[in-house]
């Protein structure tokens, strides 16, 4: 199933504005920073020297890499994005990173990288998007060096759930928010099927979850960033998108608000 990230370049301006404020939110938001943080102090990147971040969307995630990484370490982001890539080189000039980072446009399923070229590929928030995952992971693997690490960190967007509300209603908007934004809502529940023969093996297994109570601030958030395009794709009715925001502003206002998803990072290591 495709999402709005296979065919960004394709949406007007103020669409791929959303998604890029949205990306960025994202990226700093401190429970997203907390998790990013955890896995990152697994990988040892004081020792890593080449580092490939596949799907690096405006670049938050290629950034904090770039100011944990050592200063002779070579970093690369790419995304499918042209549109997403103007922006990462944007924000890496913005915050005097931009002789940090070496930013291109690839296709996650077929770059252009050499074999067994870096020691560290992070596919942050990428494997949920593309159109066939084991592909994308094919790749990472090609382009990693032997006893390197493929970081995957994604939502398992399948257990997204929202409290308050009409639960019918909360059912068939997530489904269409699903639909709209994650092409493979349930593939980090998968993940390990995908590693079969693949000469991948884990190495380090951390779970999380992301949930807001009372307030909310990180899935408000995500109602104001797709909510539009949930409607522009057909996959929710305008009346029905105009209710289930306004109920989950008002029970963010009113300090009713329950939302949570699981995320989960896979750190692997190649044979």
């Amino acid at each position: 199933m495709a999402d709005i990230f296979q065919s960004l370049d394709e949406l007007d301006r103020e669409s791929v504005q959303k998604v890029a404020d949205r990306l960025e939110f994202r990226g700093t938001y401190p429970p997203f920073v907390a998790m990013r943080e955890r896995y990152f102090d697994r990988l040892r990147l004081d020792r890593c020297r080449n580092v490939l971040d596949m799907g690096c969307g405006t670049g938050v995630v290629t950034r904090a890499l770039a100011a944990r990484l050592p200063a002779n370490a070579t970093l690369t982001g790419s995304d499918y994005s042209a549109d997403l890539i103007e922006f990462a080189r944007r924000y890496a000039a913005d915050t005097g990173m931009q002789d940090r980072i070496s930013f291109e446009v690839a296709d996650g399923h077929e770059t252009q990288e050499t074999n067994e070229t870096f020691d560290l590929v992070v596919l942050h928030t990428l494997i949920s998007h593309v159109v066939e995952p084991s592909q994308v992971l094919k790749e990472a693997a090609r382009v990693t060096a032997p006893g390197g690490r493929i970081v995957v960190f994604d939502g398992d967007y399948a257990s997204i759930t929202f409290g308050a509300g009409d639960p019918a209603l909360n059912e068939r908007a997530l489904q269409g928010l699903l639909k709209t934004v994650v092409a493979h809502p349930r593939i980090m529940r998968r993940f390990p099927e995908l590693l079969v023969g693949s000469g991948l093996e884990i190495a380090d297994f951390l779970p999380e979850i992301l949930a807001e109570a009372g307030e909310a601030e990180f899935f408000e958030g995500l109602l104001d960033s797709y909510i539009g395009a949930m409607v522009s794709a057909g996959h929710l009715g305008e009346d029905d998108a105009r209710q289930w925001s306004a109920t989950h502003h008002a029970a963010s206002d009113s300090g009713t608000f329950f939302g949570s998803c699981n995320f989960m990072t896979y750190v692997l290591r190649k044979a």
